[in-house]
């Protein structure tokens, strides 16, 4: 059940605000010509190996609606995240540290360093899409958490079991 959640809980940062005032949003002429290559997208990602154990199983709807309910706040105290970003395009959340006591971890193939890329598809970069995707779980058939580890990538997938 609470592995599950170890996912919902890594949702709870926002990055920082940008001023598009700010003249740092400038091209500096020092720089040089632009970098022709574009990095890979996810979907171009290999496979990334696993390290810690399980990638997916299930998890009880009542279980789930009752650690929605709860708010983001008792699992976001388990996990510490940075946003990771590639310029100035947000990629996703860093795994920075995991509670190992905390019971959602135990097991589940993460590691510092992970980055979640997505969950059910959706980017998580601002509050609003937090909202937007915490509300939907209350009634998903799954959470499904795209992430990336070393410049491979993986999915945690749990079904939801009602």
């Amino acid at each position: 059940m609470y592995r599950a959640l170890l996912v919902v809980g890594l949702l709870g940062a926002c990055g920082p605000k940008v001023d598009p005032s700010s003249p740092f949003e400038q091209d500096d002429p020092r720089a040089g010509a632009p970098v022709e290559q574009a990095a890979p997208t996810y979907e171009q990602l290999p496979e990334a190996p696993v390290i810690a154990g399980v990638r997916e199983g299930t998890i009880a709807r009542a279980d789930l609606v009752a650690q929605l309910d709860a708010g983001p706040g008792p699992i976001l105290g388990r996990v510490e995240v940075t946003a990771e970003h590639d310029g100035d395009r947000f990629l996703g959340w860093r795994l920075v540290a995991v509670d190992p006591n905390a019971p959602p971890f135990p097991g589940v193939d993460l590691v510092p360093g992970d980055v979640l890329i997505a969950l059910n598809g959706r980017s998580i970069a601002r509050p609003d899409e937090l909202d937007r995707v915490w509300a939907e779980l209350r009634t998903t058939k799954a959470i499904v958490a795209d992430l990336e580890r070393d410049g491979g990538k993986f999915q945690l997938r749990w079904a939801v079991i009602e």
